[in-house]
C-alpha cells in the first residue's frame, strides 16, 4: 500500500508538470473527434473523452523538457496526441477482438455500437493520428510512430495465432509485448528524446528506456489482469484469462508445472470458482511474486538510461516514477 501510494504521488506530480502540454494535446484530439465526418463523431468523441491515464504523452513530456525548456508547445503536443490517438485507436481494435464490454468503467465502443462500427471507427482514428505528425519537420518522429502502428498489428496477430496453447515460449510471449504495449512506449520515448534535441545515441538509448518500461507496464497488467492488487481496473477481472491469453504468470506456472491439470482448468476459466482455482494455483507457485521481479528488472533498465541525461527534477521525477510503477493498482 505504501508503494502504492507513492506510484500515485509520482504520478500525480507529473501529470501536473505536465498539464498545460496535455490540455493542448487533449483538445487536439476533441477537435478532431468534434470535426470528424458525421457517424464518426459521436463515436470517437466518446471515445477520446473516456478517462485514461495517458501515461504515453505524459512520459513523452517529460522527456522533451529533460534538456530544458520546451521551445515549441504546439509541436510537442501534436506529437504527444499523435501517440495516444494511436494507442486509443488500438485499444477500440483490442474491445473488438476480445468482446470487451467495458474500458475504464465506460461502454466499448464495440458494445455501444456493435463491430463494423467500433473496426472502422478505430482505423479512422489510426489514420488521424499519422495526420498529426504529417507536417513534423523532424521526420524521425513520424517514422517512429508508423513503426510502433506496424509492431501493433503484428503483436495483436501473433496474440491471436498463440491463444489458448500451453506451449507458448518466453520468447513468444515477449514478442507479443513489445509488439502490443512497448512499441508505443519506445515512439513515445524516442520521439520525447527528438523534440528535446538530443544526439542520435541518446535518442536510441530513450527508445530502449521506452521499451522496457512498457514491458514492465505489461507485466504489471497481466499481473492486475487475475485480481492480485488491483484496485478499480476499469474492466472484468480475469479477461485476459477467459480469453485465453498465455500471460506471464501463467507462463511461468507452465515452465514448473508442463503436465499439470492448468490447460482444462483455462478452458473453463469463465466460471468464476475455476477462475478462482487458477489464481490460488497462480499464488502457490510464486508465479506473480517472479512476474513482478521481471519487471522491476526492466524498471531497472530503464532507469539506467536517466543516468545518461541531465540531472534535474525532471529525471528525478522520472526515476521515482519507474521506481514505484511495479506497486500501481490499476
Amino acid at each position: 500500500m505504501f508503494f502504492s501510494y507513492k506510484y500515485q504521488k509520482a504520478i500525480k506530480k507529473a501529470r501536473s508538470l505536465v498539464q498545460p502540454a496535455l490540455d493542448l494535446s487533449d483538445k487536439i484530439m476533441r477537435n478532431v473527434a468534434e470535426n470528424s465526418p458525421q457517424g464518426l463523431r459521436e463515436r470517437i468523441t466518446q471515445t477520446v473523452a473516456r478517462p485514461g491515464k495517458r501515461l504515453r504523452p505524459i512520459l513523452l513530456f517529460l522527456l522533451a523538457q529533460s534538456n530544458g525548456e520546451i521551445k515549441n508547445l504546439e509541436r510537442v503536443a501534436r506529437a504527444a496526441a499523435s501517440v495516444e490517438m494511436l494507442h486509443l485507436a488500438s485499444l477500440v481494435h483490442d474491445d473488438v477482438i476480445d468482446g470487451s464490454e467495458l474500458r475504464r468503467g465506460v461502454n466499448t465502443l464495440q458494445h455501444a455500437f456493435g463491430n463494423k462500427i467500433a473496426v472502422l471507427a478505430g482505423d479512422y482514428m489510426l489514420a488521424q493520428s499519422m495526420l498529426f505528425v504529417i507536417d513534423e519537420e523532424d521526420r524521425r518522429i513520424l517514422r517512429a510512430l508508423s513503426v510502433a502502428a506496424s509492431s501493433l498489428a503484428t503483436g495483436e496477430i501473433l496474440e491471436i495465432d498463440l491463444e489458448r496453447s500451453a506451449k507458448i515460449s518466453f520468447e513468444d510471449y515477449m514478442q507479443v509485448v513489445e509488439g502490443k504495449t512497448a512499441s508505443l512506449f519506445l515512439s513515445c520515448a524516442k520521439s520525447g528524446a527528438i523534440l528535446a534535441g538530443y544526439s542520435d545515441d541518446i535518442v536510441e538509448e530513450c527508445g530502449n528506456l521506452g521499451l522496457h518500461f512498457g514491458i514492465a507496464f505489461q507485466i504489471i497488467d497481466d499481473i492486475l489482469d487475475y485480481g492480485v492488487g488491483a484496485g478499480d481496473l476499469g474492466k472484468r477481472k480475469f479477461e485476459d484469462l477467459q480469453n485465453g491469453l498465455i500471460t506471464l504468470p501463467m507462463l511461468l506456472y507452465f515452465q514448473k508445472n508442463p503436465k499439470d491439470e492448468m490447460a482444462h482448468l483455462i478452458k473453463n476459466a469463465t466460471d468464476q470458482k475455476t477462475a478462482d482455482l487458477i489464481v490460488k494455483k497462480l499464488k502457490e507457485a510464486n508465479c506473480f511474486d517472479e512476474a513482478k521481479t521481471i519487471a522491476c528488472d526492466h524498471l531497472s533498465q530503464a532507469a539506467k538510461v536517466l543516468e545518461k541525461l541531465p540531472q534535474s527534477s525532471i529525471t528525478a521525477l522520472l526515476k521515482d516514477f519507474f521506481e514505484t510503477m511495479v506497486e500501481r493498482r490499476n
